[in-house]
């Protein structure tokens, strides 16, 4: 019944993928033995082709006149009874599979579970009875089947039914019945079949022949006279003989004698105009049913459906649970808010008639409707028109490989339309489709291989593709599926030949070359997987001028960097990121062990490696830091800028406010010199390492509160643990070395770690977007088409212009084309309503804005549309996130303009109006309900049972003498009393005083037992007696090679203490870390409990057994309880120890549990208030928080689940942040803001280099080719400024508005860039730079600004490098007229703006090293903030190897806006003052101030005369100069400034000669 491929005939296949062997996978093995028909190979040529594969077929059969009641099923001619076999397969996933014959026949025939009797259950093997009945398509099937016995013989033992009679008669009974034997078309003259058909045939209603070929139809090819003849076939209305791949002509048959067509090239449009109709469900099935059409086309013939046929419910009655067929509709579509409805029997729906692979009708695209709607026509959510391609492709992808094998219609009008050819991204997926295991091992597929091959996508597209996958880590999987892919294409084509130069396979060879390279995760084991190389030899043979396979095979993977340590001993294997201790572990601190890291990738195949990856790169960049700052203290070269060291630290107290927290005192000598209120030192949230061994153990603590007056005065930290509650070894009595990492803040990165190890995989959405190299286009989740009708009132109603020709449509959908009159009645860029389309209908949605783009604008227009037109859709607030406090404070404040309901989590605004917004705020003005003000006072009153059960724990702990009641938990009743009753008897006479006043030993007080104790131990110091250890000398400090002495380390606190006053430059990035709602502690409080801990502890018992004299080690009190008294008084003193450890370490047992209890008190405290802001939340349109508080606030963040989340500044934000935010119910998420800005900022160089930790997702999804809009017109800059960016945004336009910027007052151009060649300053303690000249020439040019009419507030000074803002300030300062000059750092500075932007560049030294000012993204922030005027200063020799900056200097260079001298204007007459030094423009403003005298040394050729004031000390001796400079000719302006004739304001109006006025020749201004 199957046959051989029509391309390959009888012959065996030798070309296989290996080694020529029959075909069962790419590495060989035996023949496929899937089918139906007979024959043990068909690749070998020994045999038929043996096809098991097959599917379940129609079984609906026909309606009998008078047969069977059932509806899903009519009677089935009977061929044969009894027959004996085994089940040789069983079918994964599907309740079918396939039996063999007992009778010697190699025909194995299909069945269906649900005709086995008896409800059996049958395994590989077993040996059953069953009849075979004929289908409705002519195929065999089993029907009921008889589990046999074990052991059996399955020998046959059926009756064959040579010709049989149908039970049921054929509906137009033309020729029924069943006719076998062999009929042979052998060839002959003008024949063009060969070979042999065999096999039962039944004429089928209408003339039709269907039945079994097998054996060889070499003469048929795609384009001879019919085509081949594939495995299946299924006549048609006319006789003709169809086939899955058949072409035209040759018709075998009678009556019409029409063309075999293949279901690709059906284009059946159903019955209707539109082709939609409906029908009734008649019968259910396990994944599949029936249904007749009602209406006009009403009629008995029943039309099959699947399940995934289902694509909506219109109806409000989702059907009773549990009955009929359950429909689940994938990617979140389930209708009316249902999760899952079910069909069954009597329900109506509305559908299209399509064709199956056999030409049989069938329903698709079926929606439930309600009941009656058929009756009226009203097709309630649906359009009558043609599927849209989106839902087309919606359909293809939801569809499993069977699934597209029926719709090949489908699938060729997917491929051929235009939106598909105009999404090559598209692309990607069908070859993902065609290379599905299932469809390769299928004769039926292909039709699908030509239609692909005849594509224009494939014709056009997918060269460019493989070119875009040639890199990337996960590339190796699009590679390997498309070599797959174009393997069948060439194998089953008739001649492959033809194909040669029209396949892309020199790119695909090329890629996968590059591929390996890069170290794919296709080739990363081993080298190129077996099959790989397999089907690369295929193709070698077809193609051997296109396929070098020794490049593939000789290419080799280059050296892959796998951890940020660059000196390490040994690279440890991560655990699962779940499994991982987010704390640093012994082994990377101590043993300068790490752990193998991966790098952030375009794309990843699982989404545990996307959640692994990210987990491991921020968890090593916070660790790498303290790994290698511990490394170079143990070697004594740690830098006292970054690392910290403390010795002789000591607890001294607990407090349980809340949880525990343990108090320190530290050496006042190390703190005692410091600016505690302006330090960055011991910042709340830094991690602590301590150490009491010389590091041979480590424990981590984090600054839970640091109050600088405790500090100062008494040297008082308080710290907490970060995980545990509770760690016995920190201890009082012990001496601590603490040391302090800066250069990392573990508070923020805790929160993510911790929310990405609670993660699972199933809780990121977005994954086909988030993952895929090329991230599919889908809208937001609470979006479906007619259902996106969204109104603009409100959003256009501040941009319509006044005298526009049309009014803009307020109302439309949105997921359609938006209307083309929009642009002309709005007064906005072309790209911002692009971008505002884009955002909102784009579930993951990118929005690049170039500096001065409008960014902020556009993002607020997409807010109030979502707010406008989601309330109904959203569950939950919109959560905006922002990267720093500032530019939250300004979007909320926008947002809040046309949305009051709002939120702010996070205590660091600045903002007045966002101060009334804060959470903190909003919470405390809601009244307690009765319920909270319970659960409160229950949690306090269990929080102070705990604190006093901990005071009396510590207080026991803290005890150097043996209370009673202690005494008598350790001696015992009996004990106890005959203690008592020693005492008594060592009394003698005297006892009698004592038993007056105690009747016996339960009676003892304190009182008693202090005068028992004194004369038991012959001492009344009993203290003197508590065990201790001897004081350790070392103090916890490691020993150094070259003994770095206490005095040295007071020497680096020194030069800390000093720097620390100049850290306001900090200032930002300081508040945007310590950003939360409950931030430090302030003070101590009274509902805090502080317990004293002024003693050292006693040791652990066998510490104090080595402290043991010899005699006493083998002393146990309890064997001596009978005679205690008679020991003597050395013995007593040791029993009396060991009374005390034990009452000591019976306490210390109970605090980790107490500790437990009280942190989780707090939690439950936490959790009430929590409870409280959700309430509030819940009830907000907008909450605002910035990217450290959305860490510290996961758990509120859990718990609310915001749907839609804005981010700003998003490229600056690292991706793990991003991450952790997301949760399984987030539906839209929109990133705006500029990769080509500032990256996201990481503590460890090494790992932004090799591990792209600082690519943030937007980035990542921009680089994937994910749909992004770019606004290409800013409204920031002057022309004359943003040209000098162009180069980076070569599309970005000009606003007219920028050309109406306002003049600027004192200087003659408004871009200069001034060279110098001054060396900056070499300062070896500090890692920051300055440069001397620079810092006097700006601060003076300042002062020069504002002396010619600008304000202090209109001038902005800008740095890469803080301590060059720490020293610019320093001298802005020194002139009143300065002092409010703002001075930043270019990274603290991007989203801002000013009139006057002067840039300090710093590097100028005699290795080229330009550092920071090398890095584009923070050169193109640092020349893009200027509105008006732009001013550099710098060693432009040094910037010559860069590109960006050499395009800069040639864009200056072409209006002479660069040079050694700056042309400044005179304040009084305007006229021209060419200055090159502070001491020129001191002249200029004649203020000594700015007198330096000559200063620094310089580089690359520049001189400077150091007689005192550069070139001339007086004004009157510089215009002298000048007058020469004229005469030589100077500077010319095109009807500016001019010398020699064409002077200052052109046309004659010259700037007079020697000593002339201003005019010239007594010409007025304007002459």
């Amino acid at each position: 019944m199957g046959g051989g491929r029509g391309d390959r005939g009888g012959k065996s296949r030798d070309d296989g993928y290996s080694g020529g062997k029959s075909r069962d996978n790419y590495s060989g093995g035996n023949a496929r033995d899937d089918g139906y028909s007979s024959g043990k190979g068909s690749r070998d040529g020994k045999g038929e082709k043996g096809d098991r594969k097959g599917e379940k077929g129609d079984r609906k059969g026909e309606k009998g006149k008078g047969g069977e009641k059932g509806k899903n099923r009519a009677s089935r001619p009977v061929l044969m009874t009894g027959v004996r076999g085994q089940v040789v397969k069983l079918i994964q996933g599907k309740p079918s599979g396939f039996l063999k014959r007992g009778d010697g026949r190699e025909q194995d025939v299909f069945f269906d579970f649900e005709d086995i009797l008896d409800g059996a259950t049958l395994e590989l093997w077993d040996v059953v009875e069953f009849d075979i009945v004929e289908g409705s398509d002519s195929r065999p099937y089993g029907a009921r089947i008889k589990q046999l016995p074990k052991h059996t013989p399955p020998q046959d033992a059926s009756s064959s039914l040579k010709t049989s009679t149908p039970v049921a008669a054929s509906k137009t009974g033309s020729l029924t019945g069943s006719l076998t034997g062999s009929i042979s078309l052998g060839p002959s003259s003008g024949s063009r079949l060969g070979g042999a058909l065999t096999g039962g045939l039944s004429l089928r209603p209408g003339g039709g022949l269907s039945g079994g070929l097998s054996g060889g139809l070499g003469g048929l090819r795609p384009g001879g006279a019919g085509g081949a003849l594939g495995p299946s076939l299924s006549g048609g209305a006319g006789g003709a003989l169809g086939a899955g791949a058949s072409g035209g002509g040759g018709a075998l048959g009678g009556g019409g004698g029409g063309a075999g067509k293949d279901d690709s090239d059906e284009d059946w449009d159903g019955a209707d105009e539109d082709g939609l109709m409906w029908g009734r469900v008649v019968s259910t099935k396990q994944g599949f049913g029936f249904l007749t059409r009602l209406g006009s086309a009403a009629s008995d013939a029943q039309l099959f459906f699947r399940a995934g046929d289902v694509v909506g419910m219109n109806s409000n009655d989702p059907g009773p649970p549990g009955k009929g067929l359950e429909i689940t509709l994938p990617h979140g579509r389930n209708s009316n808010g249902f999760k899952s409805f079910w069909l069954n029997v009597d329900d109506e729906v509305s559908f299209i008639e399509a064709k199956d692979h056999r030409g049989d009708p069938r329903a698709i695209d079926v929606r439930k409707e309600r009941k009656g709607a058929w009756r009226t026509g009203r097709r309630q959510g649906r359009s009558s028109k043609k599927n849209s391609f989106q839902d087309q492709w919606q359909r293809l992808l939801d569809m499993d490989p069977e699934q597209v094998l029926h719709n090949a219609s489908l699938f060729k009008e997917v491929l051929g339309s235009q939106e598909f050819r105009d999404r090559p991204s598209y692309l990607q997926s069908i070859v993902s489709i065609l290379a599905a295991k299932e469809l390769v091992e299928d004769d039926r597929a292909d039709s699908l291989y030509r239609i692909f091959l005849d594509s224009t996508a494939m014709q056009t597209a997918l060269r460019t593709t493989i070119l875009k996958h040639s890199s990337g880590k996960h590339s190796g999987d699009f590679l390997e599926e498309c070599l797959r892919c174009l393997v069948e294409c060439v194998l089953r084509h008739p001649s492959p030949q033809d194909l040669r130069g029209h396949l892309p396979l020199v790119e695909l060879v090329e890629a996968w070359e590059a591929s390996i390279r890069e170290g794919s995760t296709a080739t990363k084991k081993g080298g190129v997987p077996p099959e790989v190389k397999s089907m690369f030899e295929t193709l070698q043979k077809k193609f051997p001028d296109e396929i070098n396979l020794s490049r593939v095979l000789g290419v080799r993977q280059k050296k892959t960097i796998l951890s940020a340590a660059e000196d390490y001993s040994e690279l440890l294997e991560a655990d699962d990121y779940q499994d991982m201790p987010i704390l640093p572990t012994s082994e990377e601190m101590l043993g300068k062990s790490a752990f193998e890291i991966q790098e952030n990738m375009r794309t990843y195949q699982k989404c545990e490696d996307y959640i692994q990856t990210h987990f491991m790169l921020l968890r090593e960049d916070y660790v790498e830091p303290l790994r290698a700052g511990i490394q170079l203290f143990f070697e004594g070269r740690h830098s006292p800028k970054d690392l910290h060291v403390y010795t002789g630290m000591k607890v001294i107290g607990l407090l349980a406010a809340p949880g525990v927290v343990y108090r320190v005192e530290l050496q006042k000598s190390q703190t005692r010199r410091i600016n505690w209120d302006k330090t960055r030192q011991l910042m709340y949230g830094n991690l602590l390492c301590f150490s009491d061994d010389n590091f041979q153990t480590v424990m981590w603590a984090t600054i839970w509160r640091r109050d600088p007056d405790l500090l100062r005065e008494k040297g008082h930290l308080d710290i907490k643990l970060p995980f545990e509650p509770y760690d016995d070894r920190m201890e009082p009595g012990k001496t601590f070395c603490c040391i302090e990492n800066t250069t990392t803040y573990f508070e923020a990165v805790r929160h993510v770690l911790i929310a990405l190890q609670n993660m699972r995989p199933t809780d990121v959405p977005f994954q086909s977007i988030l993952l895929s190299p090329q991230p599919d286009s889908l809208p937001p989740g609470f979006l479906k088409a007619g259902a996106d009708m969204f109104h603009f009132h409100n959003v256009f109603q501040s941009c319509e212009k006044a005298d526009a020709p049309v009014s803009a449509p307020k109302t439309f959908n949105v997921l359609q084309e938006w209307p083309s009159t929009l642009q002309e009645a709005l007064d906005i860029d072309p790209s911002q309503l692009d971008a505002i389309r884009h955002a909102l209908t784009h579930a993951v949605a990118l929005i690049q804005g170039p500096p001065g783009t409008g960014k902020t604008w556009v993002g607020l227009k997409i807010v109030q549309a979502l707010l406008d037109n989601t309330r109904g859709l959203r569950h939950s607030p919109i959560l905006v996130v922002c990267y720093t406090n500032h530019a939250l404070d300004q979007f909320l404040e926008g947002i809040f303009k046309f949305c009051e309901r709002m939120a702010r989590i996070g205590s660091r605004s600045k903002s007045e109006i966002m101060k009334t917004r804060n959470l903190k705020e909003l919470v405390s003005e809601m009244p307690l309900s009765p319920e909270f003000r319970q659960a409160r006072k229950a949690v306090m009153e269990r929080r102070d049972r705990l604190r006093k059960e901990l005071e009396k724990v510590l207080n026991t702990v803290n005890r150097r003498t043996l209370d009673v009641h202690s005494a008598r938990e350790i001696l015992g009743d009996k004990g106890f009393e005959q203690f008592y009753e020693s005492y008594l008897v060592y009394l003698g006479d005297d006892a009698k005083k004592v038993t007056d006043a105690y009747e016996d030993a339960d009676a003892v007080d304190e009182e008693l037992w202090t005068k028992m104790l004194k004369a038991f131990l012959e001492t009344s110091n009993f203290e003197k007696l508590a065990p201790v250890l001897p004081k350790k000398s070392s103090g916890g400090l490691p020993k150094f090679d070259d003994d770095e002495s206490d005095s040295d380390i007071d020497r680096k606190t020194k030069e800390i203490a000093d720097d620390a006053e100049e850290e306001e430059a900090e200032e930002e990035e300081h508040e945007r870390k310590l950003d939360m709602e409950v931030t430090e502690p302030k003070r101590p409080g009274t509902f805090e409990l502080h317990i004293e801990l002024p003693n050292a502890w006693m040791p652990q018992w066998e510490d104090y057994e080595e402290t043991m004299k010899p005699e006493l080690r083998s002393f146990v009190w309890q064997d001596e309880v009978d005679r205690l008294w008679l020991l003597p008084r050395e013995f007593k003193h040791e029993a009396y120890r060991q009374w005390m450890l034990q009452m000591h370490f019976e306490a210390r047992e109970l605090l980790p549990e107490l500790a437990r209890q009280l942190e989780r008190n707090a939690d439950s405290k936490t959790a009430l208030d929590r409870d409280r802001q959700l309430e509030l939340l819940r009830e907000m349109e907008i909450v605002g928080m910035t990217t450290t508080a959305v860490s510290k606030n996961q758990d509120l963040l859990k718990a609310l689940r915001p749907e839609v989340i804005v981010v700003e500044e998003a490229a600056q934000v690292l991706e793990a942040h991003i991450l952790a935010a997301l949760h399984p119910r987030t539906q839209h998420i929109i990133l705006i803001g500029d990769h080509q800005q500032l990256r996201p900022a990481t503590t460890v160089y090494r790992i932004s280099k090799h591990f792209h930790l600082d690519v943030s997702l937007f980035e990542r999804l921009i680089h994937n080719r994910a749909d992004h809009v770019t606004l290409l017109q800013q409204r920031r800059m002057h022309p004359k400024i943003s040209r000098l960016i162009r180069p980076y945004y070569p599309e970005l336009r000009d606003h007219a508005s920028t050309y109406q910027r306002a003049e600027v007052m004192g200087v003659r151009q408004r871009t200069f860039f001034l060279k110098h060649g001054h060396l900056e300053d070499c300062d070896g303690l500090n890692h920051s730079k300055t440069n001397t000249f620079e810092a006097h020439f700006v601060s003076a040019l300042c002062a020069h600004l504002i002396k010619s009419g600008h304000d202090e507030s209109q001038i902005t000074v800008l740095s890469p490098y803080l301590g060059q803002v720490r020293f610019l300030k320093e001298k802005l300062r020194r002139d009143p007229n300065t002092a409010g000059v703002m001075c930043m750092a270019v990274d603290n500075y991007q989203g801002e703006e000013n009139d006057i932007i002067i840039l300090s560049l710093v590097r100028s030294n005699r290795d080229k090293q330009l550092g920071f000012v090398s890095v584009d993204n923070r050169i193109n922030v640092a020349i893009t903030r200027a509105r008006c005027a732009m001013y550099i200063i710098g060693n432009a020799d040094m910037l010559a190897g860069n590109k960006l900056w050499s395009a800069i200097i040639d864009e200056l260079q072409s209006d002479e806006s660069f040079g050694d001298r700056m042309p400044l204007l005179e304040y009084t007459t305007g006229g021209v003052f060419e200055v090159k030094s502070s001491d020129d423009i001191s002249c200029l403003l004649e203020d000594p101030l700015y007198e330096t005298g000559g200063e620094g040394e310089t580089i690359g050729g520049f001189e400077f005369d150091r007689k005192g004031g550069g070139r001339g000390g007086r004004v009157a001796d510089r215009w002298a100069e000048l007058d020469k400079d004229r005469g030589r000719g100077g500077y010319s302006n095109s009807g500016g400034y001019g010398y020699g004739g064409a002077g200052y304001g052109g046309s004659g109006a010259g700037y007079g000669g020697s000593g002339a006025g201003y005019g010239g020749s007594g010409a007025g201004y304007g002459g």
